[in-house]
């Protein structure tokens, strides 16, 4: 048999199911005649039509208690609320957390067997949030409720039921005060609902047994672990709950953690869980980033071949997953996201192995630990715990995983989601060869002169594994222009109209598998352009990557997206065409810089030059053929002011369009650079349209890019403008 833990609050749940709260005696006030007429208890569930700002049968004083929360919402604090009717006190809702005061009701006389029920959330510091009763007139309270339940680990924001025995002061009238004293951060607010007076003993009962469910459905569960066993309890939270799991210290991981796989970040973001529930430490801003803490699972027995696997996400800074030795606490083996990429892989659930073969027979645990409390996805998202793993368990994970991520169909259209999830699962240093057939190495795409090329040449740097095996044999399947398939001889295909071409290859393995890929070639008639200076080819063809942490997606470089607009409010980014370059999809960190550079290209026509530019680091340089610079251009507009109008003169990630007069240099052989610079605060780079000749100086002083503002959607024109050099 396992062991069973207690916690304090097991004892006090079985000493007894309800706050039970006598009166108090020789608190009344000197007037103790039956009054003559019954008032009524108003407003007692918040379900009275009141107007803006003004409280219907209730008084506030100081800032707390607003009346704009009272609120109709489903939830509070990540926390289903089991309201009385359609509204309910939300404490977080009425107002900063530091706020304090009271909220006092009218007068009301008690009628039926003198015992009130009432319903309270948060008020952690009982200290400083309680609910008092007291007799017209009094000074004294004749009780006085806390929420000793609240422990913001399990239980938070709940409602849980409260009795309260007044029988004492039947016929005689009272009223009720609620104060907040607590000017902290940890539910330091309260949330109310349903104050009612009990007619019968059966209303009393029902109200008893309504918090023995709340406390059973709510509370921390115990805690039972068997050593011996080879396995963890609830590994992978399809609980739906914390059951198995023992909260070490710290706040960072309670109740709420436990999110369902269906819940997407940053609006339409998924981090790809396993199963029905995951860990989200975050939980969409539920759970503050600054908050650390730690949990650790059941004790085990280590068997198989010695192997654990987990998913992980998010988890950056000082946080990690640890091997811990269950006699000593030692943590034998610590395990942070070392693939955390924002924001490609932000919050992605990423599958990680580890070997512990060296502990085989030991007594272990696992603790996930978040010791982060700054910012910037200083949380954890972890999933699917498996311990004991066989080589050949391991071998079936590899594959399953892969497979799984290959057969996802949703993606986020502004970040490659399940690119970047198949990227990541092929490059996996796994601790066996994958037992799958994989891509491991890719054909770049090209740029070409319009005539005819040899197409196959332009495959052969493919490659292919199943596990130690290596493949090369790939061929051409296909080639399209404009979604029309194209025939043709293979060693010197036409290509003489200008434009881009998809070229599709693959093998086939038979038993083994096959694979299918394809690489763009941007065909053109002259270099007065430089190549896919719109992006237009969906990708980064003709555009060289020069850093070396930049992200990569299927073995080509990411950061062209086609999304037009990001974040809740719909902010614009100006893009010309169906594409852009992101700042964003680069999986290179703000703080960090990088440059992309251009085919050569001989300056024409006028010799003036334009591209599109957003964001606070974004800038254009301009080099000779042989390296020498002669021009820098960075960008002006971003103004990070009144959120999220551009009309207001915000700008953000949107572009404008800059023009840049070069014709100093007609004639001469050049390439450009598009930089994100080294700043201070928002250092993000975005770019688009990169036009390197106009036959006519620009008519810059008359044009504007339209586009729809943030919030509003109203058109907005966003100038062109002449740029000085600044080299």
């Amino acid at each position: 048999m396992g062991r069973k833990l207690f916690t304090f609050r097991h004892v006090l749940v079985s000493l007894g199911l309800v706050l039970f709260i006598s009166a108090m005696t020789g608190c009344s006030s000197d007037k103790t005649d039956t009054p003559k007429e019954v008032l009524e208890l108003t407003n007692g569930s918040f379900e009275a039509a009141h107007e803006a700002g003004k409280w219907v049968g209730w008084t506030r004083s100081d800032a707390a208690f607003n009346v704009r929360g009272v609120i109709e919402d489903e939830k509070c604090g990540g926390v289903t609320m089991e309201k009385d009717g359609k509204f309910f006190f939300s404490g977080r809702a009425a107002g900063n957390e530091t706020m304090r005061g009271t909220l006092t009701s009218d007068v009301f006389t008690l009628t039926g067997n003198g015992f009130i029920t009432f319903k309270m959330g948060a008020g952690k510091n009982t200290d400083k949030v309680f609910v008092e009763f007291f007799e017209e007139n009094g000074t004294e309270p004749i009780a006085h409720v806390v929420n000793f339940d609240c422990d913001g680990t399990f239980i938070s924001d709940h409602l849980i039921t409260k009795i309260v025995d007044l029988s004492a002061y039947v016929g005689k009238n009272i009223y009720i005060k609620v104060t907040d004293n607590d000017d902290g951060l940890d539910l330091s607010y309260v949330n109310l609902d349903a104050f009612k007076m009990c007619s019968t003993a059966e209303e009393v009962e029902a109200a008893k047994g309504e918090y023995a469910l709340q406390i059973e459905k709510y509370g921390m569960k115990p805690f039972e672990e068997d050593p011996t066993s080879k396995e963890i309890a609830n590994g992978n939270f399809e609980t739906g709950d914390l059951t198995g799991w023992m909260i070490l210290e710290g706040t960072a991981f309670k109740r709420n953690c436990v999110a369902p796989a269906t819940q997407m970040y940053w609006t339409d973001r998924a981090v790809y869980a396993n199963g029905d529930f995951y860990i989200d430490g975050n939980n969409n801003g539920e759970i503050p980033e600054s908050a650390t803490g730690s949990m650790r699972s059941t004790k085990f027995t280590l068997g198989g071949d010695g192997f654990i696997s987990f998913m992980i996400g998010a988890g950056n800074g000082d946080c990690y997953v640890a091997v811990c030795d269950g006699e000593t606490d030692e943590e034998l083996i610590k395990v942070r996201n070392e693939y955390f990429s924002d924001p490609t892989l932000a919050l992605t659930l990423l599958r990680t192995y580890v070997d512990a073969s060296e502990y085989i027979g030991k007594v272990l645990y696992l603790k996930v630990v978040d010791a982060n409390d700054t910012s910037g996805f200083a949380f954890m998202n972890v999933d699917d715990f498996r311990v004991s793993l066989t080589r050949s368990q391991v071998e079936d994970l590899e594959a399953e995983q892969l497979a799984s991520a290959k057969a996802e169909t949703y993606t986020s259209a502004s970040y490659n989601d399940i690119a970047s999830l198949v990227s990541f699962y092929s490059a996996y240093p796994y601790p066996f060869p994958m037992k799958t057939l994989i891509q491991s190495a890719y054909a770049p795409n090209a740029v070409v002169k319009c005539g005819t090329v040899d197409l196959s040449a332009l495959i052969k740097g493919a490659e292919a594994k199943y596990g130690e095996e290596v493949f090369t044999d790939f061929a051409v399947k296909g080639v399209t222009k404009d979604g029309e398939t194209l025939t043709g001889d293979l060693k010197a295909f036409d290509l003489s109209i200008p434009g881009f071409y998809t070229v599709i290859y693959g093998m086939d393995k038979g038993d083994l598998g096959s694979l299918e890929s394809s690489l763009t070639i941007d065909a053109m008639a002259d270099d007065k352009n430089i190549a896919n200076g719109g992006f237009e080819a969906g990708n980064l063809t003709g555009w060289t990557i020069l850093n070396e942490k930049w992200l990569h997606l299927e073995g080509k470089p990411a950061g062209v997206i086609s999304a037009t607009s990001y974040w809740g409010e719909q902010l614009p980014y100006n893009q010309a065409g169906d594409y852009h370059l992101d700042g964003w999809n680069t999986g290179i960190d703000e703080g960090d810089t990088w440059r992309i550079r251009s085919t050569v290209f001989t300056l024409s026509g006028s010799g003036f030059i334009s591209a599109r530019m957003g964001g606070h680091a974004s800038a254009v340089r301009v080099f000779k053929e042989d390296g020498t610079e002669i021009g820098f251009y960075p960008s002006n507009r971003f103004s990070d002011v009144n959120f999220p109008s551009l009309a207001a003169g915000g700008s953000w990630a949107d572009m404008g369009t800059y023009v840049m007069d070069l014709s100093s240099h007609i004639g001469e052989r050049l390439y450009i650079e598009l930089c994100d610079e080294p700043i201070d605060g928002w250092a993000q780079a975005f770019f688009d349209e990169v036009v390197t000749y106009y036959e006519e100086v620009p008519d810059y002083a008359n044009l504007v890019d339209t586009v729809n503002d943030g919030g509003t959607g109203d058109p907005v024109e966003i100038p062109w403008q002449l740029l000085e050099n600044h080299e």
